[in-house]
């Protein structure tokens, strides 16, 4: 299997766009981060291709993965994903690449498959502490009402907004992605759909360690030094414990993946 080529694949009932590439007897499956595609791992491919089949997934409402809002991606539909590409690709096992948000659909896989995880590459991964504000405004009916509220009428809080920031309740990296995401209308809406259709995708902690640990499964998390989004002490934290967990902080902010990380990145999985 050489070149790139698209198709489309089962998650239980509905379906998920994918790139594939490479052409190696390994599988590894990746999942990009917010507000990205498929395609933002193809730069990684030529660093692996001859040992793995990557299968690039756009997540729900992302790239060409037709969703409809207030559906719901489950856990299990994930489970069901990643056993039907082993199938296609024949295998027992294989490996799992995350960035941001798509750390957290790993984590999930992990959670429920571990025995099928050969290792796994989190770059700046959503996912490895509790996020309160997420849960709120996800879980949460005052939250959720809240969140509703605020993304179909901004301009209603952004003076507290402004005031947090001020009084350096979030930080301006925190604040600058925040603005970037509630600019306009458009992206409003799509934080509207993406965040609640992704809302069941939270690994359970405690299991999640203790298969990580029975399992031990090798994973190798990168992280920006300057990244105040998904700060490195979250990776510090999950490390915590874990003695297959390496954590590589790298100079960089949230965009952890570029040339000078990715050999570095590939040097794990090829391992």
């Amino acid at each position: 299997m050489t070149g790139k080529r698209a198709g489309y694949i089962s998650t239980g009932g509905r379906k998920l766009h994918y790139l594939c590439s490479g052409h190696g007897p390994k599988l590894l499956i990746a999942f990009h981060g917010y507000g990205n595609e498929a395609d933002i791992f193809v730069p990684f491919t030529p660093f692996i291709e001859k040992d793995y089949t990557m299968y690039s997934i756009d997540l729900p409402h992302h790239g060409n993965s037709g969703w409809d809002a207030g559906d719901m991606l489950e856990q299990e539909e994930l489970a069901v994903l990643t056993r039907g590409l082993m199938k296609e690709m024949e295998v027992d096992q294989c490996t799992l690449m995350g960035y941001s948000l798509g750390g957290r659909v790993c984590l999930s896989i992990i959670e429920q498959l571990p025995g099928y995880i050969d290792r796994v590459l989190l770059i700046a991964p959503d996912g490895l502490v509790f996020n309160p504000l997420y849960y709120f405004v996800t879980k949460n009916f005052a939250g959720k009402r809240l969140f509703r509220n605020f993304l179909n009428s901004p301009e209603r809080y952004m003076r507290y907004i402004h005031w947090l920031k001020e009084k350096k309740y979030v930080n301006a990296s925190q604040y600058n992605f925040a603005m970037h995401y509630l600019d306009t209308p458009e992206r409003r809406d799509f934080l509207l759909k993406v965040w609640p259709d992704m809302s069941r995708i939270i690994p359970n902690s405690r299991k999640l360690r203790n298969v990580i640990v029975k399992h031990h499964i090798p994973i190798n998390i990168f992280m920006g030094a300057y990244d105040r989004v998904i700060p490195v002490k979250h990776a510090e934290r999950f490390k915590n414990g874990l003695e297959s967990v390496k954590v590589h902080i790298t100079e960089k902010g949230h965009r952890v993946m570029d040339t000078d990380t990715m050999p570095q990145m590939a040097e794990c999985l090829l391992a």
